[in-house]
This record gives structure tokens, sequence and C-alpha cells, in this order.
């Protein structure tokens, strides 16, 4: 009987140590309903010092990561956060928080004498907005100029109109044979054309003053604005002798396909 009840102390005091050591090393889990949740407060346009005062207020951390440009939130306003508005979050966790770089500005470049595709590719990467504008003002195929004009400093997103030539209509070259030189410059306007270099030939049979040679030809097809040059028999009058200009425009005169040469050019 004796032994019995010492067996049955024994285990008793054995099953008490088991049971505290258990507790002890094996503690059991939180219960996750005895935690304090807040929900996160939507801080987007909020100053960065103001935004760590309230999360701070409902005991949570902030911390700054990024910015991005913002067309309306100014330069230091919150303009992301994680977690997001509404989700919950525990005591000390920490939320995540983007500024404003305030408005993002581009510079309009200077496209003039570009290809009219190349100049719309440069603006669309820049971050415009493009409307293109088919224009006949100028002689020159290729972009002419923009509104706002170049150098402008416009704020994303902007739209910028760029103005690209076709070149001149085409035309075609008037016969100027047996003309006198002092009629070619109202010929030519005519047509849009100009008059290029006047050179003289004094041993032509010809009538002096008469175009005997004209390149292009007559009937050739030539931009509008394109230079059509001659040669005219006898000698130059004396106010074009006096002018060294004159036979000089030759070396502005761009080359036309299809030219003939003129009999004594090398």
């Amino acid at each position: 009987m004796r032994l019995l009840r010492l067996v049955l102390l024994f285990a008793a005091m054995f099953g008490i140590g088991y049971a505290f050591a258990a507790i002890r090393l094996f503690p059991a889990a939180e219960d996750p309903t005895d935690v304090d949740f807040t929900e996160i407060p939507d801080l987007t346009g909020v100053s960065l010092a103001g935004a760590g005062e309230r999360l701070s207020a409902l005991g949570l951390v902030s911390t700054e990561q990024g910015r991005l440009h913002h067309g309306e939130i100014p330069v230091g306003g919150v303009v992301a956060q994680r977690p997001l508005p509404g989700q919950l979050a525990r005591a000390g966790d920490t939320i995540v928080l983007t500024t404003s770089a305030g408005i993002e500005t581009r510079l309009v470049p200077d496209l003039a004498g570009l290809p009219g595709r190349e100049a719309a590719a440069l603006l669309t990467r820049l971050g415009f907005e493009i409307e293109i504008e088919e224009t006949d003002e100028s002689a020159v195929t290729g972009a002419i100029r923009t509104e706002p004009p170049a150098g402008s400093s416009l704020p994303l997103p902007a739209r910028v109109r760029l103005f690209v030539s076709q070149g001149k209509a085409i035309v075609s070259v008037p016969d100027l044979h047996g003309r006198h030189v002092d009629d070619l410059d109202l010929i030519l306007e005519e047509v849009e054309l100009r008059l290029g270099a006047v050179r003289y030939q004094a041993e032509a049979p010809e009538v002096q003053g008469r175009v005997i040679f004209q390149s292009p030809d007559p009937g050739a097809a030539l931009r509008g604005d394109g230079f059509v040059s001659v040669i005219v028999a006898g000698t130059p009058p004396d106010s074009a002798a006096a002018d060294p200009g004159r036979d000089a425009v030759r070396d502005t005169v761009p080359p036309t396909p299809g030219n003939r040469q003129a009999p004594g050019d090398g």
C-alpha cells in the first residue's frame, strides 16, 4: 500500500514537471486576434514631414524612397505609398513614401533642316505630343520651325506644332532661247524660278543680248525657286561687267539632274 502511494506521488510530480517544462519550452502561439491593427491613411499630396507625423501618431514608421515628376503635387509632397491606403498595419510597421519632384519640363530643340520624320521622332522621344503641318513656304524639304519656337521651356505634357516643308511645287522650265537677257528675271519669276549664272559668248553669230543656251533644258522639271543658267550672245554690258557677283552666281546654283554641260564649260 505504501509502495502504491509512492508510485502515485512520483507520477503526479512527474506530470507537473513535464507540464511546466512544456509550457516553458513550447509556449503557445500568440492569438492574432490579440494584435492591434491600424488602417493606413491616404497621404497623397501631404508633405513628407506631415506624413511622417501622421504615421508616427499611429505608431507607424515612415521612410522616403525615390521621387517622381508630377504635374499637380508640389515638390516634396507624397505621390505614392506602400502599403496602399486602406490596408492594415501593425504598430512599428514601415510605410514607404515616394515624393514629388515637381513638374517636368523640356526645352523645344532646334529642328530646322532635319528631315520631317526625324524631327517628329525626336520630339516624341522628348515626351512632346506633336502636330505636323505641311507647308510650301520653303524650297528646301524638311523641318522649318516649331510653335512654340526652339528654346522654349514647356511643362510636360505639352503639344508642339512642327512645320514641315514639302518643297516648292515642281514646274516646267520655260524656253528662253532667243529671249533678251533683260527679260529673263520676269519670265522666270512667273513660274517661280530664278535666274542663275549669266555668261556671254562674244563670237556667237546670234543677235547680241539674246539667249543661245540654257540649263536646265526647256520643259525640264524643276522645283520652285530653282535656278536656270544661260549663255547670252555678245559681250556683257558695262553694268554687268562691273558687277563681279553676277558671274559668281553660278557657284550657288544647285546641280540639276539631267542638265547639259554648257558649251565652253570644263
